[in-house]
């Protein structure tokens, strides 16, 4: 039995380099898009982050505005974050009252200059229940 093969030498091809941005950095939220509209957030809202130092220590905070409509902060978590790249997932470990904790956030999109995460805390389209939309940040 004879086996041949046979291989050719491409030097044409280009080689393609495929570069991930940057997940480091501040990220302040923007703006919602939902069902192809885009909705504007509150000055409050706007105080948020997601702060992801070189190291990967950062924190996660969200504000929105009180009944009386004053501004609060909603959650502040600090801790560690990874990054599921294959699943598109960043997640924050942290630590609550001895207890060790994880946020994690599904990730939409992602460049060097947007970052957008599935949120559902917040009703946009005026019908009873929040909706499921994204939340975009930008790097600061």
């Amino acid at each position: 039995m004879t086996i041949v093969f046979s291989c050719s030498n491409d030097d044409n091809r280009e080689d393609t380099i495929l570069e991930t941005p940057d997940i480091n950095g501040v990220w302040k939220p923007t703006r919602y898009e939902y069902k192809g509209k885009t909705y504007p957030l509150t000055d409050c809202e706007k105080k948020g982050q997601i702060l992801v130092n070189i190291n990967f220590a950062g924190i996660y905070e969200r504000y929105g505005e009180n009944t009386s409509g004053n501004c609060n902060l909603f959650d502040s978590f600090s801790g560690s974050w990874t990054y599921d790249k294959m699943n598109k997932i960043l997640t924050l470990t942290y630590n609550e009252n001895g207890t060790a904790k994880t946020l994690k956030k599904q990730i939409e999109d992602f460049s060097s200059t947007e970052l957008k995460i599935t949120d559902t805390s917040k009703d946009l389209d005026n019908v009873p229940g929040n909706d499921e939309a994204s939340l975009v940040f930008t790097k600061q």
